[in-house]
């Protein structure tokens, strides 16, 4: 019995952070400032770090500018198919539901290809999961891992931006047009 909890805890735990995870990425999300302020200090911060610390191994940073241009395309991407709607407690975004997926994609894979690599290791006593420099000494990871960050730093400046224009431009109401429903920025912004 103490053997099975052993493995269960750990999957039920990671089972409740995908589902999280899944639920803040797919469909209409609030348009919070604060929220989406912290998030973008977070991983600016968390970007800054893993770049610093790949000074250790400077051939990896051809990881880090494919995934700093992977996340910048996937960006423009959603930054282009974005839809905000107005709801009586405030303004609600989502992107197009593929780039949704992907990210979401992105972030689990690398998730699973981390605990795999640290799992099959031989010396996998030796390695702390919780380490910042382990991104660094594999360049898939922090290829992955500055293809999240970037695409998150690009994302939440332009809803930043947006969520400035959305507060402060009148709604747009037309009798033709139902406010409930999804609305782009160039349909509702005046």
């Amino acid at each position: 019995m103490q053997n099975w909890l052993h493995y269960a805890i750990p999957f039920l735990l990671i089972g409740f952070f995908i589902y999280r995870r899944a639920k803040r990425t797919i469909g209409f999300q609030k348009l919070s400032r604060g929220r989406l302020k912290f998030r973008l200090t977070l991983f600016s911060i968390l970007g800054a770090v893993i770049f610093l610390l790949g000074f250790v191994h400077p051939i990896h940073f051809i990881g880090y500018i494919i995934g700093l241009a992977a996340g910048i395309a996937l960006g423009l991407i959603a930054i282009r198919h974005t839809l905000f709607e107005h709801r009586t407690d405030g303004w609600y975004y989502r992107t197009h539901l593929w780039v949704e997926i992907t990210v979401l994609v992105l972030f689990l894979g690398r998730i699973v290809y981390r605990l795999a690599f640290i799992n099959l290791s031989t010396n996998s006593a030796n390695m702390n999961p919780v380490d910042p420099t382990q991104f660094t000494k594999d360049p898939l990871t922090a290829g992955v891992f500055f293809i999240i960050v970037s695409y998150y730093i690009l994302f939440f400046g332009y809803l930043l931006r947006e969520e400035a224009k959305l507060v402060s431009a009148p709604l747009v109401s037309d009798d033709s047009s139902d406010l409930a429903g999804p609305q782009t920025n160039v349909n509702v912004i005046k």
